[in-house]
């Protein structure tokens, strides 16, 4: 990273500071990717490069990122750990490779697909949907064991699941995704095929560069439930792509961030 922009992200952490923006509050997870996917968040959540998983001097935040070849890289986060419960917030920086259906910016699952509680940001699929759209999936359990799916298991219109924004290649973009339960949800609950009854909690709004970009109210509240497959850039769905590209500055946090906080972490990152 040229020193330049060094001296100015330096100067932004100091303004975000003196204007009382407190990046780590509600920090359930951070990797910087300086090095490798170390956790910075107090809990001692350090991920691995798995797989070819490299680090990179093309970066948005700091001095590097991690790079996922699209064959086989991707990060893997521990097992058996509660990252999100009630309101949350993620933050990470993405630079597309190549847009490729289904695959996952992240993916955090159980053993088996749609055992339980999981969380996954992705390409959907482009029919009906435009080409690249970003999809949230979230999967629950019932107190009856039934596990039920957003969108799919109620409506038949995955494309539902769309943020309504379409990734682009070849730039850095930095993406925030904003689940409020809260927030006024309009689909009360919902009967599926197999009469399952779900309650749809808040909404869910997804922020690219600072600004929205998009939202869905088909949103399951998460449940304070561990997940053991964590991963960016790979799918717990053996079948589907991995990601190829960069990804950079990963957060997760237990609250919903405001729009200052929010600005302030894009500006970490942002242009000169």
């Amino acid at each position: 990273m040229k020193f330049s922009k060094i001296i100015v992200m330096a100067a932004l952490s100091i303004l975000a500071v003196s204007c009382g923006v407190k990046l780590d509050k509600g920090l359930v997870l951070y990797s910087d990717f300086e090095k490798d996917a170390k956790d910075f968040s107090g809990y001692n959540f350090d991920g691995e490069l798995c797989e070819n998983a490299v680090i990179s001097d093309d970066c948005a935040v700091g001095e590097s990122s991690v790079y996922l070849d699209g064959d086989r890289a991707y990060v893997e986060y521990p097992s058996g750990k509660v990252y999100f419960n009630r309101n949350y917030t993620v933050s990470i920086w993405v630079k597309w490779d190549e847009c490729r259906e289904y695959s996952r910016v992240f993916d955090f699952n159980q053993v088996m697909p749609g055992a339980g509680n999981s969380m996954s940001l992705m390409i959907g699929k482009q029919d009906p949907a435009a080409p690249n759209d970003l999809w949230m999936e979230q999967w629950i359990s019932l107190s009856d064991d039934n596990t039920v799916r957003n969108i799919i298991d109620f409506n038949k219109k995955p494309a539902e699941a769309s943020f309504g924004y379409s990734a682009t290649t070849g730039k850095w973009d930095h993406y925030v995704l904003v689940y409020d339960s809260s927030a006024h949800n309009p689909n009360g609950k919902v009967e599926n095929d197999k009469g399952l009854k779900v309650p749809f909690k808040g909404v869910a709004t997804l922020y690219v560069n600072g600004r929205k970009a998009g939202k869905t109210t088909y949103c399951l509240k998460p449940q304070n439930s561990p997940t053991v497959a964590n991963w960016l850039g790979r799918s717990r769905y053996s079948m589907e792509p991995m990601f190829k590209g960069w990804l950079d500055d990963f957060r997760i946090y237990n609250r919903c961030l405001s729009n200052k906080e929010i600005q302030a972490l894009y500006q970490m990152g942002a242009e000169e």
